[in-house]
């Protein structure tokens, strides 16, 4: 459900509201989303993270969350957090709900923001494993969920592909040749261009048997304005498929896994991440950003 926010008559909440055909806005957007990614879901290094825990309710948010969406799901708890820097109106919940009282049936954690009404920015299925980055470029915290980071983006809470245990490093000459030649360009000579040499990085992974690289390719030149070439690479150092990942954010998915064997692929989309069969190049899932609506509402 898309639902367009409305900025408060009396002041702005400034992570909120939604900004309609500003190009330059826009523009920030990308570039605060980008650099709240290279922050906040940095390959193999460490988030610092708020853990979130609904052992002890906060009676006034669970009566608020209660008459939102007690109906609906007979469990019902609450905290008070807070989502963006600390000001003079704490309003921000984080719930956790569910169809059953012991939260055994479609149990949910939801995140709610108070803009003259209540809305609710993030609903994804419960888990114990839920935290808060500190505050980020785009003016709010990343949710962490089971290691996954959501990044705000100005209008949205966008998941990021899962990059834990992946570890970022430069390309050697032989796998830089590898590249030059998949791309039918030579990286030496593009690095002669206005737009410099592009950056080329690995990351080495287990997708079948182990040994496997994943290769990105970062540069205007061969990303344009939308998503870079990404080169899988098996265990004897063949490349055997091109993938493409906006801003060439790549990670691997814990549990899916194609007909092959193969993980899957999380590659950043506009959509929010889609993930890859490397046996067949096709999405096997795709995991959609967060889509703001009324609190209470059904999404």
């Amino acid at each position: 459900m898309n639902f367009l926010l409305q900025p408060p008559h009396k002041r702005s909440r400034s992570p909120l509201p939604i900004y309609t055909g500003a190009l330059l806005v826009i523009m920030w957007a990308f570039a605060a989303l980008a650099q709240d990614t290279e922050k906040n879901n940095n390959p193999g290094g460490d988030i610092p993270v708020q853990q979130l825990s609904f052992a002890r309710n906060d009676q006034q948010a669970l009566s608020i969350a209660r008459r939102m969406y007690g109906r609906d799901f007979p469990y019902v708890k609450a905290v008070r957090v807070w989502l963006e820097a600390p000001n003079d109106d704490p309003e921000q919940l984080f719930l956790k709900i569910g169809k059953s009282r012991n939260c055994d049936t479609e149990c949910f954690n939801v995140a709610l923001f108070h803009n003259e009404k209540w809305l609710e920015i993030y609903r994804r299925p419960a888990t114990d494993a839920l935290g808060l980055s500190a505050v980020t470029p785009t003016g709010m915290r990343s949710i962490i969920e089971d290691g996954r980071v959501w990044t705000w983006n100005t209008q949205s809470y966008t998941p990021q592909p899962d990059q834990k245990d992946l570890v970022e490093r430069a390309a050697t000459e032989e796998e830089l040749a590898l590249v030059s030649k998949e791309l039918g360009a030579n990286i030496d000579q593009t690095t002669a261009t206005s737009f410099g040499p592009p950056e080329v990085s690995v990351y080495d992974v287990d997708i079948l048997e182990g040994g496997e690289k994943i290769i990105v390719v970062r540069s205007p030149y061969f990303c344009g304005q939308s998503t870079c070439p990404v080169f899988l690479i098996n265990n004897i150092g063949q490349s055997y498929r091109m993938i493409r990942a906006l801003e060439g954010v790549v990670g691997l998915s814990r549990t899916l896994r194609d007909e092959n064997g193969f993980r899957g692929i999380e590659t950043l989309s506009r959509n929010g991440v889609t993930v890859i069969s490397p046996s067949t190049g096709k999405p096997m899932e795709t995991i959609l950003i967060q889509q703001v609506a009324i609190a209470g509402t059904v999404k």
